[in-house]
């Protein structure tokens, strides 16, 4: 029986090195005996019909691109309530996820782990609402809105501190928000929350940032930000360092249910895209795919 494999890639993005790899992908599958199915469409809601799709035909699901692209794919395979075999081929700019589990950044590295497959381990997954994977993080806030009026020049011409000048600017203006957090058979809390980071890692834009916390999300809440706590949040904008910083709260959690404790509507971000809106159920789900990783050392 005919073994067949489904390469998913954003053939937008970039300049067309994503398609150049997904060709060179299948043609080294091929040698192994192994036949593909270039997956590739405009659009996320295309992409994700397209995947949940093709399912049945595939016996493994290689993606290749950044946490973005990455998101859709997972999020097809929970909307599908598929259990499938993937690997990774990162290609974006941080690729949170494929640190975690070390995978190779070199695309040649990566095509050949997935050829060979050394190992696979069971992998965790961050669910919003039972429908959308968090893959590195969910955001809300007022930070998660600087970063939408951010330019890209701006990024390119001063890195990190573009951010810091925006949330300089915004101080005193937005307040913090009364959010309403449930996390599982505790009592609900209301904190007032200027900023709310939730990863999948310990890891955020190549920085660490918190104790690990296997099978659990990680909450980090910026409570407010005045001229006080500016300098902490600096020191998070160019290190990515948390720990020990008064002016944020840190929690873990397997579930949790957020919401918004007035009628302001609340926007999150999931991976860096604009997402649901306020109030949300999160919950990690264990053990949910079988990664294509290295073999132990």
């Amino acid at each position: 029986m005919t073994t067949t494999y489904g390469i998913f890639y954003n053939g937008q993005a970039g300049s067309g090195q994503a398609a150049t790899v997904a060709h060179q992908t299948a043609q080294a599958l091929l040698k192994h005996g192994i036949q593909t199915q270039l997956l590739t469409t405009p659009g996320i809601p295309r992409a994700i019909a397209l995947i949940k799709q093709t399912l049945p035909q595939l016996a493994a699901l290689i993606i290749i691109g950044g946490d973005g692209t990455l998101n859709v794919a997972m999020t097809a395979l929970i909307q599908a309530e598929a259990h499938i075999r993937i690997g990774i081929i990162p290609m974006g700019t941080v690729n949170n996820f494929a640190t975690r589990y070390q995978l190779p950044t070199d695309p040649e590295a990566a095509i050949e782990l997935i050829c060979t497959q050394p190992a696979t381990q069971s992998v965790g997954m961050l669910v919003c609402n039972q429908r959308r994977a968090v893959v590195s993080s969910l955001t809300f806030g007022n930070l998660a809105d600087i970063s939408n009026e951010v330019r890209q020049s701006e990024k390119q011409r001063f890195g990190k501190l573009s951010y810091v000048y925006r949330a300089i600017r915004h101080i005193g203006h937005n307040k913090s928000l009364p959010i309403r957090y449930q996390f599982k058979h505790e009592p609900s809390h209301t904190l007032k929350t200027w900023f709310c980071l939730i990863t999948t890692t310990k890891s955020v834009g190549g920085h660490v940032y918190s104790a690990s916390a296997p099978g659990k999300m990680h909450i980090s809440l910026l409570n407010n930000i005045g001229w006080r706590q500016i300098i902490p949040y600096i020191w998070f904008a160019l290190t990515g360092n948390l720990q020990h910083s008064k002016a944020i709260t840190q929690l873990t959690a397997t579930s949790a249910r957020i919401t918004s404790a007035t009628s302001q509507a609340v926007t999150t971000r999931i991976d860096g895209d604009p997402a649901v809106k306020l109030p949300i159920e999160l919950s990690y789900l264990a053990d949910r795919f079988e990664l294509i990783v290295p073999a132990a050392s």
